[in-house]
């Protein structure tokens, strides 16, 4: 099997859902402000809140510059209209965040997929040290110490229960698959502007990371086009869907 592109990596050992700190940039952010102003000021003034520099730069710099600055000027404005709705806010963290860490992306869409549709319950550490050696052996990674493994495999299930997948403290128990109308469209919204056609948007993995079935896919299209974000259509396999809003904060504003 060829490696994915990006490749998949240990990241998340360092990071995790880091919603606190997700929650103090954007409320911190300044529209006026360029990103490079806003980074410096929110590192001066010690906005994160951290025991040392050192620790806020690292976080600013390899853990929320690449989930919420990078895309785009668009994204954090967007999450600032969300923080009012902490569910829709900790999924468009969520979607940001797994864009980011395709450790975490791919975790969610293949094994966590296929042991919920397999009608699993629960999932431990060694369920994911278990996919890391089939990746390794597969050649996705390389072959990880045992300590990585360990804090990599810890740091996804402690990730995914602060966003809502998982639930519970050392066994994590998979939580009922659900996502909320002004989440959904966030998620669409930019998986749309990255190029994801009709089509492509209502059957792509990236539903898997709240685990939900096309069925409820579907659904939550249709309530998105109740609310206005867009007309949707469906016969068969054929799918349309047609913007109504014309910006990332139109679209969270429009599925309120």
């Amino acid at each position: 099997m060829l490696p994915l592109t990006p490749p998949l990596t240990s990241n998340i050992q360092k990071g995790g859902a880091l919603l606190d700190d997700c929650r103090r940039i954007v409320e911190a952010w300044d529209r006026d402000g360029t990103p490079e102003e806003n980074i410096a000021r929110i590192s001066d003034e010690n906005l994160l809140a951290k025991a040392s520099r050192t620790r806020s730069d690292d976080v600013l710099h390899r853990i929320l510059e690449p989930r919420l600055v990078a895309p785009g000027p668009h994204v954090i404005p967007a999450l600032k209209g969300l923080l009012a709705e902490p569910r829709a806010f900790i999924e468009a963290c969520y979607y940001e965040a797994s864009r980011d860490d395709t450790l975490l992306a791919a975790f969610a869409e293949e094994p966590l997929w296929s042991w919920w549709k397999e009608g699993r319950v629960g999932v431990g550490a060694d369920d994911v040290v278990g996919w890391f050696a089939t990746l390794a052996k597969d050649g996705r990674i390389p072959t990880w110490s045992d300590s990585v493994r360990a804090k990599a495999a810890r740091g996804l299930l402690a990730a995914l229960r602060d966003f809502g997948v998982l639930r519970g403290a050392a066994r994590k128990e998979i939580a009922p698959p659900a996502m909320s109308p002004r989440g959904f469209a966030y998620v669409a919204w930019r998986e749309h502007e990255q190029g994801a056609s009709s089509r492509a948007l209502a059957a792509s993995n990236v539903w898997r990371r709240w685990l939900l079935e096309p069925d409820r896919v579907l659904d939550l299209f249709g309530q998105a086009s109740r609310n206005g974000v867009l007309r949707f259509s469906s016969a068969g396999s054929v799918v349309r869907v047609d913007w109504l809003a014309r910006s990332l904060a139109e679209v969270t504003g429009a599925a309120a």
